[in-house]
């Protein structure tokens, strides 16, 4: 059997959310040791909350939304990882991976280390973000990339938040030829290795969502 990885963070009630949010709630509502039946959970969370993906409704009304896209589309066989260190808040360009996107892939993965802050307020307050030209840059020169996977907490960096809402919809948006670019935040890219090939994300399928959470395994 092949070598299968997590891409993706467990949800606990300490993930962090963008901008500081206490808002996830998961708490057992029956246990076995009491008596019932079974063991079992509640959960209360943002729908944009761990490791999630954006897509088109997210940023736009009459964008598709999750339960919209053919099961095929979230298996990606020609994934990129490219690894950007930088200080806090910086903005990922297209420079910074215009060397290691090729005309076959189709997931692209930023790789910044800054995942390692996640249990600091740092990570949602000075967190990476991506830039306007990344997103123009992809759109225009990468038209085969359908994803782009960061291990931050979001494309919209809290240093420059009119930036990251033009990202968004510059990735989301359908301004050129090439179709919209989904985006997967808060991803687990430590143990990422070159010699993955295929990458498959598993949202979960709530109906009508512009985003949810989901778990990411890579071949």
């Amino acid at each position: 059997m092949k070598n299968v990885i997590y891409l993706s963070h467990p949800l606990t009630n300490e993930t962090p959310l963008y901008g500081g949010a206490k808002s996830i709630n998961i708490f057992s509502s029956s246990f076995i040791r009491s008596g019932d039946t079974a063991n079992t959970l509640n959960l209360t969370m943002p729908n944009h909350s761990g490791t999630h993906m954006d897509v088109l409704y997210h940023f736009f009304d009459d964008g598709d939304k999750l339960t919209d896209y053919d099961p095929s589309f979230w298996i990606f066989n020609h994934p990129v990882c490219v690894d950007v260190c930088s200080e806090y808040g910086f903005l990922v360009n297209y420079n910074d991976v215009m060397e290691s996107v090729n005309n076959k892939t189709d997931l692209l993965l930023i790789r910044t280390g800054y995942e390692k802050f996640r249990r600091e307020p740092k990570y949602w307050k000075k967190n990476h973000g991506l830039s306007v030209d990344l997103a123009k840059g992809l759109r225009i020169k990468n038209p085969n990339v359908r994803a782009v996977g960061i291990d931050f907490i979001s494309v919209t960096s809290r240093l420059h938040r009119q930036e990251g809402r033009e990202t968004h919809r510059e990735l989301l948006g359908k301004h050129y030829s090439s179709d919209p670019i989904i985006i997967v935040e808060d991803m687990s890219l430590n143990n990422y290795q070159n010699t993955i090939a295929q990458v498959i994300i598993l949202p979960l399928m709530i109906s009508g969502a512009d985003g949810a959470p989901c778990s990411i395994i890579a071949l």
